[in-house]
């Protein structure tokens, strides 16, 4: 079926005299220059690839930097927080030092405040005794005194009376004798009046000693309280020393305690900055080892640029040599044939080059004819075949005639030929569309330079068959058969 429908298309183009054909075609080079533009595409990337990597270890590097810093600023932290660790505990063993001392003097304090308390205790027991005796001597007083004054009053009523009367009757009744018995009671009175005087004499005596004992005794109670008021202030001086040193110690406790759950503090927060050290110096490694890796990579892609730098060079060389090999060799070749012509001078020759010359320009002609009748189709609209462009991407050769492009051979020899397509320039693997609605035909691999193709029949447009190929395709997406509608990616 295929080989029918090419057939018919074959007749159709000649029937027609031409066929409008759109083709995504790209120039062969010649000479290996293939090799050489795949080998600077190769080159492209692999220098694309190698800038990419750099750019990687470029971060890498920085990022390793940034951890570098950070570890720096850790171990810094560190080092400060074990120099406060040891400054604390320096100061606590200063204060634990100092807390025997402190806790000394809290109990030389208290021994101070007893001892003054019992001196305070025992004057008070001297004033209590001297107070009691001090009354004991008043009572003393008192008693002496009314001894003597009594004693004073009866002698006085004796004499008094014995003075008023001037006789013996009252005195008698007053001794309570009877007359006969007055000589003896007023000799006894006299010895009772000189008893009297005696007893009044040493009543006087003791009270003058009880008055005297009494100034001594008010004297040192005095005393005794003065020393009572002084020991009473020497106790609240003491008391206050104690509660000073209490004081003193209770804030040293105070200062050891704080010491301690501030170097508590300092002690839980060395782990972390520990974990956080080995955690920088973890991700470091990781970002070492990256480096390495990003290192040997940059080498490899170097090692590869050279290699492809060197192959690339050696192609250009053999293609360049290859193309200087062909133009010696088409220049030996159009030697040979001058030289032959010159050498070849019989009249058959000359038949032949008259039949040649003759065959040339009717040639000639029919090449001139058809370039117009290519140039004409060329200068077509694709609108007018119903035709849209099968790439978004520019022209780099159109439809019709043009010179052969510099570096390829020139078959014809005449500098030129049809180009029975149009190219289109762009990257590999850009979506080719149909030009038009159709049935796929051809979907496979072309013979000579072509490569990957697909032709698709679009049937008779303008009074003519159309179909349209399209060539140097890095694959295909449609099948023999297949009808596909206008702009569908094949």
């Amino acid at each position: 079926m295929t080989n029918m429908i090419q057939r018919r298309l074959s007749n159709a183009v000649a029937a027609a005299g031409i066929v409008a054909v759109l083709g995504v075609t790209s120039v062969v080079p010649a000479f290996g220059q293939d090799r050489v533009d795949r080998l600077e595409r190769e080159l492209s990337d692999s220098k694309d690839e190698r800038e990419r990597l750099d750019d990687s270890l470029s971060n890498l590097g920085d990022k390793k930097d940034s951890l570098d810093s950070d570890r720096g600023d850790l171990n810094a932290s560190l080092e400060g927080l074990e120099e406060d660790i040891a400054k604390k505990v320096t100061e606590l063993h200063d204060l634990q030092d100092d807390l025997p001392g402190a806790q000394q003097a809290v109990d030389d304090a208290e021994a101070r405040v007893t001892a003054a308390q019992e001196e305070v205790n025992s004057l008070n027991n001297r004033v209590a005794e001297a107070e009691g005796r001090l009354a004991d001597i008043q009572a003393e007083i008192e008693s002496s005194e009314q001894e003597l004054d009594m004693a004073e009053e009866e002698v006085g009523q004796i004499a008094a009376e014995a003075y008023k009367t001037g006789g013996t009757n009252d005195l008698a009744f007053l001794l309570g004798v009877s007359d006969s018995s007055l000589p003896e009671a007023m000799g006894m009175a006299q010895q009772a009046l000189r008893i009297q005087d005696t007893q009044i004499a040493d009543v006087s005596q003791q009270n003058a000693q009880d008055v005297n004992s009494k100034a001594r005794m008010e004297a040192v109670e005095a005393e005794i309280r003065e020393l009572k008021s002084q020991a009473e202030d020497a106790l609240a001086a003491e008391r206050s020393a104690r509660d000073e040193a209490n004081a003193a110690k209770e804030e040293l406790n105070g200062m050891i305690e704080t010491n301690e759950r501030l170097t508590a503090g300092l002690e839980k927060d060395r782990p972390k900055i520990e974990s956080a050290i080995e955690e920088n110096r973890a991700a470091a490694d990781s970002v070492n080892e990256k480096i390495l890796e990003q290192q040997e990579k940059v080498n490899q892609q170097s090692s590869e640029i050279s290699s492809l730098e060197k192959e690339h060079n050696e192609a250009v060389a053999e293609a360049e040599a290859k193309r200087k090999a062909a133009e010696e060799a088409e220049r030996k070749a159009r030697e040979a044939e001058e030289r032959a012509a010159r050498e070849s001078a019989t009249q058959k020759q000359k038949e032949s080059a008259t039949k040649a010359r003759s065959e040339a320009k009717t040639a000639d002609k029919e090449y001139e004819e058809q370039k117009e009748r290519v140039s004409e189709v060329a200068a077509d609209t694709g609108s007018s075949w119903g035709l849209v462009a099968p790439i978004n991407s520019y022209q780099t050769s159109g439809f019709g005639w043009r010179p052969t492009p510099a570096g390829t051979y020139d078959y014809g020899g005449s500098g030129g030929y049809v180009h029975t397509g149009i190219d289109y320039g762009g990257g590999c693997g850009l979506p080719i569309k149909a030009a038009r609605s159709g049935k796929v035909i051809n979907a496979d691999w072309a013979v000579s330079t072509s490569g990957r193709r697909v032709v698709i029949d679009h049937g008779t447009v303008n009074g003519s068959l159309l179909a349209t190929k399209y060539h140097h395709m890095t694959r295909y997406v449609v099948s023999p058969g297949q009808s596909v509608s206008q702009g569908q990616v094949i």
